[in-house]
């Protein structure tokens, strides 16, 4: 069974959809660029850790998907986990609901059989449901840079 999150926020399909595509150092972490088309690449980090995705779907405003093409995964206490999000997808969907946008998240491959399963939840349950929310909702979001 693959990650996944979902949340209502109350914006525009177009402020959610440009979050994930271009705004992720709002939210997430240090990115080196933001994305607009197939093919186009990004790397977020923070601390030691980084990641390496290439967008494999783009449809504007609906659907973007990202592929992790290089991964170095560093957590302390934690072993033989550097390279578990490789090759993995993480699938961002935006659908209108009344006056909320529902945003759909699968992160393919993060599996509860990987090492990294239990704090790579937490995380993504922290900057999905708490950090990308507020970010839409207040316009402050509580990335880690360090």
């Amino acid at each position: 069974m693959n990650y996944e999150s979902s949340i209502k926020v109350k914006t525009e399909k177009k402020s959610a959809f440009k979050a994930v595509a271009s705004e992720l150092n709002m939210w997430w972490g240090r990115v080196d660029s933001p994305v607009f088309k197939v093919g186009d690449e990004f790397t977020i980090s923070f601390g030691k850790t980084k990641w390496r995705f290439k967008i494999t779907e783009f449809s504007k405003y609906d659907r973007i998907t990202w592929k992790c093409i290089e991964a170095e995964h560093f957590v302390d206490g934690f072993t033989d986990i550097k390279e578990e999000w490789l090759n993995t997808e993480v699938v961002w969907a935006f659908n209108k609901d009344s006056d909320d946008v529902e945003i759909s998240m699968e992160h393919n491959g993060l599996t509860p059989e990987l090492n990294c399963y239990d704090i790579c939840e937490s995380g993504w349950d922290y900057f999905v449901a708490t950090s990308l929310k507020n970010y839409l909702e207040t316009g402050k979001g509580t990335p880690r840079f360090e």
